[in-house]
């Protein structure tokens, strides 16, 4: 046995020792459990690595002026990846870069437009567009502003993605093809009871009505109108409704901060 092979043997031997040793002093459960922890980091690692690079790209795309292709390169990322732990510092860098996409894309979409704000041209077909208007309706209800997601894809089938409503009433809702709608939004009280939303505390298809305590009253671009109820849930998050019923059993849009 040459020199070499015998260290070889014996730093084998000390390795599984020391494993021994080690697991002797945990239970079955708790060494399934380390496991399970080691392979949700090693997964949790993996995508967030992924949606670093998507999200880099994206940027790259932004700078170049093609903020479409940069929103359609934001659309590949699951969302409900970014609201868990470990991945909060990406899920304020996809929405700052969506924004900023958006904002750039409502300019463009204004610029198309004649007249002054709040007027309506028409436009090629036919069919009649608005310019959105901002208010300030939302002044006193600024917990209803910001970014939500859509809540319920219904596994890619549904075109929404994000909806942003900022501070002076415009609104943006992004969709996974890469498209925008635009349009502005007031918000009032709302007394509305046994309104169709989506359990959201559980995670499910689960549906369950509500209690709403605003309204919100979307026109958009097209001159067409939605209404949203707002309410809070159990784990105090804000939540959008439009108290729709879809394909029978699931609810047409809700929306979740």
């Amino acid at each position: 046995m040459t020199h070499t092979h015998w260290l070889t043997l014996l730093a084998v031997g000390l390795a599984a020792s020391g494993l021994a040793g080690c697991s002797s002093s945990l239970s079955g459960h708790q060494v399934k459990d380390a496991l399970k922890q080691a392979q949700s980091s090693k997964k949790t690692s993996g995508k967030t690595a992924k949606d670093e690079s998507i999200i880099k790209a994206a940027q790259e795309l932004n700078a170049d002026g093609k903020y479409k292709k940069s929103n359609q390169k934001l659309s590949t990322i699951n969302l409900t990846d970014l609201n868990k732990k470990g991945f909060g510092a990406l899920k304020t860098e996809f929405f700052s870069l969506q924004k900023s996409n958006d904002k750039f894309l409502l300019k463009k979409n204004q610029g198309k437009t004649t007249g002054t704000s709040g007027t309506t041209s028409q436009a090629s077909g036919g069919t009649t567009t608005t310019t959105p208007t901002t208010n300030h309706s939302f002044d006193g209800y600024s917990k209803y502003t910001g970014d939500y997601y859509f809540y319920n894809d219904d596994d890619g089938d549904r075109q929404q993605e994000t909806l942003t409503i900022h501070g002076d009433g415009t609104v943006v809702q992004n969709n996974n093809d890469g498209s925008a709608f635009h349009g502005t939004a007031t918000i009032k009280n709302s007394g509305a009871t046994g309104v169709l939303s989506y359990d959201v505390t559980t995670g499910t298809n689960d549906t369950k009505t509500i209690d709403a305590n605003v309204e919100i009253d979307v026109t958009w671009s097209n001159g067409e109108h939605e209404a949203y109820y707002g309410y809070t849930s159990y784990d105090d998050d804000i939540v959008l409704t439009d108290g729709n019923s879809y394909d029978g059993d699931l609810v047409n849009e809700v929306w979740m901060q």
